[in-house]
């Protein structure tokens, strides 16, 4: 599976050759030490029947539920997005408590990962990661907590992980969403419409981000992920939808600069629905039984680092025959 990674610091550069020629040479550890890969691992959805069939279900009901509310989100766009924010957190909820482990209930990621799902056995217990052993030769465990049998009774499972993840959720992530929102052109006058816009951005935090705190918690290495967009699609559907919603309201916001003149067209109408509609389609195609692409992760930067890389080792080397040649000429003259 492919894999991200980012520069984290210039090459290390050493002199050798003849005197006054420089020449740059980069060591394989060097390069090793430069690079930060994803260290997360596919959220795994719970193994009980109940929740497969949930997860089925609330993939079709949350779409139906705003379109239900369409014509009331048209007609009085806050009180209707205050009112569908309460049942969607609710719906969102109760989706993470019967479909989803918990923060600490599964091995959320792992330094030495290379991708994949979460290892389950017969009985439904994930397996427990296998010790490894660092360069120095120390011994240690993958990073994670304890795992517990997903979607057995003795998981323990109650609505206080959910609870504290909805906390989260609507606390976190909606000041960022809304100054995205408002960089990327929602209206910032007149400033009657930036409750709006704040409602909107609590929409995208209860059906993207919901799931991934009640997943991860506040996992640094996990919100790092997120941030770059590392996360891997996973047969839960979460990362999907969440990657749907982003996309979706974007393109959402496209029909409200056509000069059709319609009422539907105001903000945030739109953007609503085009974030749940990308929520479900990410959902759909991502989730069981899809199932697609489900171990991987958006790969943006990889190619265009192993070019930059090609590019400045030819770079580098022509560099380094132009000095030589000059070195040779000043020599015999």
């Amino acid at each position: 599976m492919s894999s991200l990674t980012h520069v984290l610091s210039h090459p290390s550069q050493s002199r050798s050759g003849p005197p006054g020629v420089q020449t740059t040479t980069t060591s394989s550890s060097s390069a090793q030490a430069r690079l930060l890969k994803p260290t997360t691992l596919p959220i795994p959805l719970l193994s009980s029947t109940l929740a497969k069939r949930y997860s089925y279900a609330h993939t079709f009901l949350v779409p139906v539920y705003y379109y239900l509310r369409s014509s009331a989100l048209v007609a009085d766009p806050f009180s209707t997005m205050v009112m569908d924010m309460l049942v969607i957190g609710l719906a969102q909820a109760l989706f993470c408590a019967v479909c989803l482990p918990s923060a600490g209930s599964w091995v959320s990621g792992t330094a030495t990962t290379t991708g994949g799902r979460i290892a389950l056995n017969q009985g439904g217990t994930a397996v427990k990661s296998p010790k490894t052993t660092t360069k120095s030769g120390a011994t240690g465990t993958a990073v994670g907590s304890m795992r517990k049998k997903l979607g057995g009774p003795s998981s323990g499972r109650d609505g206080a992980p959910a609870l504290f993840s909805l906390i989260l959720t609507i606390t976190l992530p909606p000041l960022p969403l809304t100054i995205m929102a408002l960089v990327l052109g929602a209206p910032l006058y007149p400033t009657s419409l930036l409750p709006h816009t704040l409602l909107l951005a609590l929409h995208v935090s209860l059906l993207g981000f919901l799931p991934i705190f009640y997943t991860h918690g506040v996992s640094s290495s996990a919100w790092r992920d997120v941030a770059a967009a590392w996360l891997p699609f996973d047969e839960s559907g979460v990362w999907g939808g969440t990657v749907g919603a982003m996309v979706g309201g974007w393109i959402g916001a496209v029909p409200m600069a056509l000069d059709w003149d319609r009422e539907w067209q105001k903000w945030p109408c739109t953007v609503v629905w085009g974030v749940v509609a990308g929520w479900t389609v990410g959902r759909v195609l991502t989730g069981t039984p899809l199932r697609m692409g489900v171990g991987r992760r958006i790969n943006l930067s990889e190619r265009e680092e192993k070019e930059m890389d090609e590019m400045m080792t030819v770079t580098t080397t022509e560099h380094e025959q132009e000095q030589l040649a000059q070195h040779g000429e000043k020599k015999n003259d």
